[in-house]
């Protein structure tokens, strides 16, 4: 089995090829009837609301309200893609908070849960394949280095393209600490990827390098039910990466069938308590192919 990969580059003569990846499907519909998987993020003053079940939910799909049958916390085991930013401005103190950060993120996985890692600038570099020798994944980390543009968005649309377990929870979470300079695909392309995935990406970047007049990263995180988190300093991303696969254990699994014929295309999400009480972060939707 291969458990590291020595820095292979992805992209180097024909970067659309290798960009231009069908994700994973958020919602896959083999047989009469097919069940439908919610990540959902329920918190209360900033602190998750425990102890809810299938009863407390109501979701609707494309406006027609779902049984949701159940509600699981914490069951099955999480499969992060740590997407790491290594442009040319991580480097002295940011770089060796960015690998404590990610090295801290994978201690705290546990027994058969995987993680990978894609590194990027304007390169592309998968450090390490999606395993679950997670020593090789923090000895990975250590040869970290930072140079080069940054081109955040086809980072992103290679790691939507990453297939995880079926049987995992799939976490992209993607550091980055500057303006994308580099990218081939626009912001549309990639946002349409996301929609599509059946991922939760969450975005952890350094206060004061939001472009201006883009709310990109705003957008991936809502569709896909993801959050942005910004970090005010350098020492403050380890724990923001703590943090970030702490909500991710904290969220509901709502899972409710839907009925064939399924209708092809955007199948627009909503999901709210019945008697309120709580924030919700979720998906705002499922595509589902013809």
């Amino acid at each position: 089995m291969k458990s590291l990969l020595a820095a292979m580059t992805l992209v180097v003569a024909t970067p659309l090829a290798a960009l231009q990846q069908q994700p994973a499907p958020a919602t896959v519909f083999r047989g009469g009837i097919d069940v439908v998987r919610l990540d959902v993020s329920v918190v209360r003053n900033g602190r998750p609301v425990r102890g809810l079940s299938a009863a407390d939910f109501v979701v609707t799909d494309n406006g027609v309200q779902q049984v949701v049958e159940s509600v699981d916390v914490d069951q099955l085991p999480l499969s992060v893609q740590l997407v790491l930013d290594v442009s040319g401005s991580v480097v002295g103190d940011r770089l060796a908070h960015l690998i404590a950060a990610a090295d801290g993120l994978v201690a705290s996985l546990r027994p058969g849960e995987r993680a990978g890692v894609l590194t990027f600038s304007h390169r592309f570099h998968v450090l390490v394949e999606m395993i679950e020798d997670l020593a090789s994944v923090r000895q990975a980390l250590r040869s970290l280095v930072g140079e080069g543009r940054t081109a955040l968005r086809d980072a992103v649309q290679l790691a939507i393209a990453t297939r995880h377990d079926e049987g995992a929870r799939p976490l992209v979470l993607v550091f980055s600490d500057g303006v994308d300079n580099a990218s081939w695909l626009s912001e549309g392309a990639v946002l349409e990827s996301a929609r599509r995935a059946g991922v939760v990406i969450h975005l952890i970047r350094v206060a004061g390098q939001e472009p201006s007049g883009s709310r990109f990263v705003e957008q991936l995180t809502e569709t896909t039910g993801g959050r942005v988190w910004s970090a005010r300093s350098d020492a403050e991303l380890q724990r923001l990466f703590t943090t970030a696969l702490e909500e991710m254990r904290g969220r509901y699994l709502l899972s409710f069938s839907s009925q064939r014929p399924v209708r092809p295309g955007w199948h627009a999400l909503r999901v709210r308590l019945k008697n309120g009480g709580g924030d919700i972060t979720a998906r705002s939707g499922y595509f589902v192919t013809p």
